[in-house]
């Protein structure tokens, strides 16, 4: 399988900012996580957490 290194960096650094505690683009994780769903299908349940994490049921929920 080749991985979209691209995105996944992008979606690291998201998902580490998050963990610091920095504002977030909750729809790009949501894009990247969502593209990487289709790219790489063996990776596919994990993007589906982040997926969901990101949802905006999720940020609605956590207000």
């Amino acid at each position: 399988m080749q991985y979209r290194w691209e995105e996944i960096d992008q979606l690291a650094e998201i998902l580490e900012a998050e963990v610091a505690g920095h504002p977030v683009d909750v729809d790009r994780a949501r894009e990247l996580a969502e593209r990487l769903v289709r790219l790489c299908p063996d990776i596919a349940r994990t993007m589906s957490r982040v997926v969901e994490r990101f949802a905006p049921e999720a940020a609605t929920a956590a207000a």
